[in-house]
């Protein structure tokens, strides 16, 4: 009998080592997208371009066209967007990051006008799994399917989720955030660029 629980004790040893190390770097990611959060907009309303952020070569150049289906059978073309702001995020229903994203991107749809401001999220799901999990969220923006599409750079060059690029209304890339946002920092990240802040 003894025997046995000390085999069982021994078993729980990997658990518990493998818990701590997934709470330590649950901890250390929170901590750097609570940093990073911080060093979007500056108090002059200015964005603040981290020196390692992957994509900073392209902010101020044509964002690369691409076309992807969403979970309706439309195809939308980023250059149809040409006029507004877009935020293309590219994310996924199995992302905890991504999930606490998206009420905030609910929220802004509803503040922003189509008009002014489309959204794109793209993930590379299955069809009826992404059109299953909008109905259960109730997402209200264009949520697109990836699928066999080959994206440009600097799209496909998307490593970590959630990732989000802004676009200008002239179709250029103004910046873009490897980490989730809230509402109030995407719309601050809009202000600055329509401002010419950046």
């Amino acid at each position: 009998m003894a025997e046995q629980t000390k085999t069982n004790n021994k078993t729980w040893i990997p658990i518990v080592f493998i818990g701590v190390v997934l709470v330590a770097g649950a901890v250390v990611i929170t901590l750097r997208n609570n940093q990073a959060a911080t060093e979007h907009v500056d108090d002059s309303g200015k964005i603040v371009v981290s020196q390692n952020n992957p994509f900073s070569q392209w902010f101020g150049k044509s964002a690369p066209d691409f076309t992807v289906t969403d979970i309706e059978g439309k195809q939308h073309s980023l250059s149809d967007y040409i006029g507004k702001n877009v935020l293309v995020v590219f994310w996924a229903t199995w992302c905890p990051p991504c999930q606490r994203e998206i009420p905030h991107l609910i929220e802004l749809r509803k503040q922003q006008s189509e008009e002014d401001l489309a959204i794109i999220a793209i993930s590379n799901e299955e069809p009826e799994l992404l059109k299953n999990f909008a109905k259960q969220k109730k997402i209200n923006y264009t949520v697109t399917i990836m699928g066999n599409t080959v994206l440009p750079s600097p799209f496909i060059d998307v490593q970590y989720i959630p990732t989000s690029f802004f676009v200008d209304s002239k179709g250029r890339i103004k910046y873009a955030v490897v980490q989730s946002l809230t509402l109030e920092q995407i719309k601050n990240i809009f202000l600055s660029i329509n401002a010419g802040n950046v």
